[in-house]
């Protein structure tokens, strides 16, 4: 690690690291309660939208940062690959995604249809306006913040979803293969941040970029749940299906 930038990095990453974003609300009652399949549906829907347009986003980062910028332009496109599935269209994870919707008994048209919500919108809007609008080192910080806390997600999605007898592992797929894809993520982009951000005023912009970020995160989650949750209480739901719905 750069020497200039390697104490910077460290303190950022713990700073992300302990965000009250990664143990949110959310992420505890979906890992602990059971749903109903109407809630469960709102959830994917919402997530799926972000997941699609999130793609389109970092194309448009990529195509912003400066040609000059190979290092950190090389981490992006080792991140873009990976999420279009390292080539091999299947693979992309989008369509992992849709794959378990397909579980849940939701098509792709229905889930096209999709409306998101305000925190949703409002994150989509954050992204773009870093990703797309900002200065490179603004967009790189946020860019390393959406990795580094995406990791803690997958953690309470996978086992809340493997409560359900509906899913097979196979329908799992796109939540499993997280559980390490965002360390290999999150991994580029410190890389990106230590070969790109050596000097203390490209540091502030990184750092900043990263903070909105991370608290932009958190309003997402707790719009999802108000959404899933709210309307419906948080009461558990004894057995192992999505409610009555899916005996």
């Amino acid at each position: 690690m750069d020497a200039a930038c390697a104490p910077f990095l460290a303190s950022l990453v713990s700073e992300l690291e302990q965000h009250p974003v990664n143990c949110n609300v959310f992420f505890q009652a979906f890992k602990d309660q059971y749903v109903q399949r109407e809630q469960l549906e709102l959830f994917l829907k919402q997530y799926r939208y972000f997941c699609k347009h999130f793609v389109k986003l970092l194309e448009g980062l990529l195509y912003k940062t400066p040609v000059d910028q190979v290092e950190m332009r090389i981490e992006l496109v080792k991140t873009l690959h990976s999420e279009l599935g390292s080539g091999q269209i299947e693979r992309a994870h989008i369509r992992l995604l849709d794959r378990f919707a397909r579980a849940l008994g939701l098509t792709e048209t229905e889930l096209d249809r999709t409306r998101p919500i305000p925190e949703v919108e409002t994150y989509m809007q954050v992204l773009h306006r870093l990703f797309i609008e900002s200065d490179y080192l603004v967009a790189l910080g946020a860019e390393l913040a959406v990795e580094k806390t995406a990791a803690a997600e997958f953690q309470y999605l996978y086992p809340g979803l493997k409560k359900y007898k509906l899913f097979h592992e196979e329908d799992l797929e796109f939540f499993m293969l997280h559980l390490k894809e965002e360390e290999c993520h999150g991994n580029w982009l410190m890389d990106a941040v230590q070969s790109t951000a050596r000097r203390p005023g490209d540091q502030a912009k990184v750092a900043a970029g990263a903070r909105e970020t991370a608290d932009a995160w958190h309003a997402f989650w707790l719009g999802f749940h108000r959404e899933v949750f709210g309307p419906h209480g948080t009461r558990t739901i004894d057995g192992s299906e999505i409610g009555s719905e899916a005996s």
